[in-house]
């Protein structure tokens, strides 16, 4: 039931990333839903299991570009290695480290992608990181604060005072 509830909510933020998130944009940054849900679900997840998870994440969001497909699917996987391996144990369970983590991941992930689709023109890799990636990753980082946030403050069990919830 758990995966089946996961695979519905990877397909409902891909179509929301796909089809209307382009509408929220501010000064050309959107903010990237699939690095959120990437961050989600592999942190406490093994290596493996992330880097399976990220190339799906990845490969879904190729599926719109065909011009560089398996781009997304390899910046994916490595964040989800990357992810897997410093969330484990070592970032403590607050909102803000989850929103840093998805800023950090969502600038490293631009710049995977800049570094490939620019073929490492150093000048039009600063300027698009300078313009969009900072703007977007700030962006993807308060989203999904706001959503880790929502999610704690509804799925919080309070505990009596005799035991029991």
């Amino acid at each position: 039931m758990k995966l089946a509830r996961t695979i519905f909510v990877v397909l409902v933020v891909f179509i929301l990333q796909v089809t209307a998130i382009h509408k929220m944009a501010v000064a050309g940054a959107i903010p990237d839903l699939l690095v959120v849900v990437l961050v989600a679900l592999v942190l406490q997840r093994g290596p493996v299991v992330a880097v399976v998870i990220g190339f799906i994440l990845g490969f879904l969001q190729d599926l719109g570009n065909a011009s560089y497909l398996g781009m997304n699917a390899l910046a994916k996987s490595i964040l989800a290695y990357g992810i897997s391996r410093l969330g484990s144990g070592l970032l403590p369970e607050h909102v803000i480290y989850k929103g840093i983590l998805i800023f950090a991941a969502c600038l490293l992930n631009d710049v995977l992608l800049l570094a490939i689709t620019t073929s490492c023109s150093l000048g039009e890799m600063l300027y698009s990181f300078f313009r969009y990636s900072i703007l977007s990753a700030v962006y993807s980082a308060l989203v999904g604060a706001c959503i880790y946030a929502l999610l704690e403050l509804f799925t919080r069990r309070v505990v009596r005072s005799r035991g029991g919830y």
